[in-house]
């Protein structure tokens, strides 16, 4: 009797089932993709993932965006969840070797960003130091004169401290045998945050270290977990900026920070997300950081996130 009735029951489910798909019609399966090094837009994010006005969340990515005020300065924070290493990638305004600029804006709206920040800014290091785009080495002339983000396939977050050649060497030896890859390199710095250490002792080197200045940061708090950190600076009505030492004492107040590091600043500082316009309800992409500030500085490159989910059609 039992046997009956459980046979009933699926009869049922599998007739409810029928009833609501239409006759002769695909049941596509949704997916969460992963991006090859080659490919330059992400997929379109879903209009019902934008949960406020600050808010993204869909099943591959989440990006929830706050503000706070510390050493009478305003910061915004963006915390970011990727459900794999490849949603987090580099865009260039044009060619490395014949480098030009381009509206952040543009960029991370040409690459159909869910959220994205200025990089390091590659043509201002004078050839020096190590820089990898989507996989591709660049320049790789280690001196010992600058901190090295590197972020490889994983999405993990590597700082190297001041490496020469030989360092930079043992470090690929190491990922190799890990069997994983670099993906993306910056030159800028320095690291604010190296193994879960809060650093000190900067000296300026090109990057205004003892100043109030803008900044900004990218850190990672845990397995495929960004925080993207912007601090005013004194072009900003109501902020004075932060020294590295200030800025560093932010970016190590959020809990877990393993590993931090210092981008391009000033008047580069930028993040870019699809603002809400109140008034007709629409989004648009748009800096949304320093909103007092209407100054936009043309940039070299982007860092952005992407969505991964393909959903059901």
């Amino acid at each position: 009797m039992k046997t009956m009735l459980r046979i009933i029951a699926i009869v049922l489910m599998l007739a409810c089932l029928l009833v609501l798909v239409p006759s002769g019609a695909i049941v596509a399966q949704a997916e969460i993709i992963e991006y090859d090094l080659k490919t330059k837009k992400g997929v379109e994010p879903q209009a019902q993932g934008y949960l406020s006005a600050w808010e993204y969340e869909d099943p591959s990515i989440s990006v929830k965006i706050e503000t706070g005020r510390i050493h009478e300065t305003n910061y915004m924070v963006a915390r970011v969840k990727l459900a794999n290493g490849t949603q987090i990638r580099s865009a260039m305004a044009g060619s490395y070797y014949s480098p030009s600029t381009a509206s952040a804006v543009t960029m991370a709206r040409n690459a159909k960003a869910v959220f994205a920040i200025n990089g390091d800014f590659f043509s201002s290091r004078n050839g020096k130091g190590y820089t990898a785009r989507m996989g591709k080495e660049y320049r790789n002339k280690c001196n010992g004169e600058y901190d090295v983000l590197i972020i490889d396939d994983l999405g993990d977050l590597h700082i190297l401290k001041e490496p020469k050649l030989a360092d930079m060497d043992a470090f690929k030896a190491e990922l190799a045998a890990q069997e994983r890859t670099i993906i993306n390199g910056y030159t800028f710095g320095p690291g604010l945050v190296i193994n879960g250490e809060p650093q000190t002792g900067y000296v300026d080197n090109d990057n205004a270290a003892l100043k109030s200045a803008q900044r900004m940061c990218l850190a990672q708090v845990g397995p495929l977990e960004y925080l993207c950190i912007a601090a005013e600076g004194p072009e900003d009505p109501g902020s004075v900026g932060m020294n590295l030492e200030q800025f560093t004492e932010l970016v190590a107040s959020f809990e877990g920070v393993q590993n931090a590091y210092n981008l391009d600043g000033g008047s580069s500082t930028t993040m870019v997300f699809r603002k809400l316009d109140e008034k007709t309800g629409k989004r648009a992409y748009d800096k949304i950081n320093s909103p007092k500030n209407p100054k936009k500085r043309p940039l070299n490159d982007i860092i952005y996130f992407v969505s991964a989910y393909k959903p059901d059609k």
